[in-house]
């Protein structure tokens, strides 16, 4: 991974962060993936028993990274700069919605980049829960610019966030099937 994309997923990070004020504990999470009943056939699904979700994703994208920790999964497409997400994040106090978290998120990551543009902002639903969405654009310092794209829900005090990000023209040409992972991700 370049320095332009960890620099991008450190201000990801440091965002998603923000949600909260505590970590997340360690915790053995154990992912299955299996062909999706109902989904086109290139299509795989992934279940975190542990973290509690399922999501379904294009065979061609791989698994990168299941950690312990805030991070549940990172898919990638290839040598793509494409890269999609999911976290759970506790939060320190009960009551939190996805829109009463929306404006700090907001604010850092504004503060984290003086070319970062807002596109949207808005309340969606996430694994049929209520959620919020952001997108945005970054540019980096080499001059290229990225797209990012994040929703959020909160269940069980934690936060559940998805994050999708890459350079703008592959940001662009994997849209669709980034919101066709988005709308397969459930709560267990």
């Amino acid at each position: 991974m370049g320095a332009n994309a960890r620099l991008l997923w450190a201000v990801i990070i440091v965002a998603a962060v923000a949600i909260a004020v505590s970590s997340a504990g360690c915790e053995s999470n154990q992912a299955t993936q299996s062909p999706t009943p109902g989904a086109p056939a290139s299509f795989l699904v992934y279940t975190n028993k542990n973290a509690g979700v399922e999501m379904s994703y294009p065979s061609d994208w791989q698994l990168t990274g299941n950690s312990a920790g805030v991070t549940i999964a990172t898919f990638q497409r290839g040598n793509e700069s494409i890269s999609y997400q999911i976290q759970r994040v506790p939060l320190n106090q009960s009551g939190r919605t996805p829109q009463s978290l929306a404006p700090s998120l907001i604010s850092d990551l504004q503060k984290s980049s003086n070319s970062l543009t807002l596109l949207e902002n808005h309340s969606v639903s996430l694994g049929s829960e209520p959620g919020y969405q952001i997108v945005w654009t970054f540019k980096a310092p080499n001059g290229e610019l990225y797209k990012g794209l994040m929703v959020w829900t909160v269940k069980d005090n934690s936060v559940y966030v998805i994050q999708f990000t890459g350079n703008e023209a592959q940001y662009d040409d994997q849209l669709v099937t980034a919101q066709q992972m988005i709308s397969s991700f459930k709560l267990m």
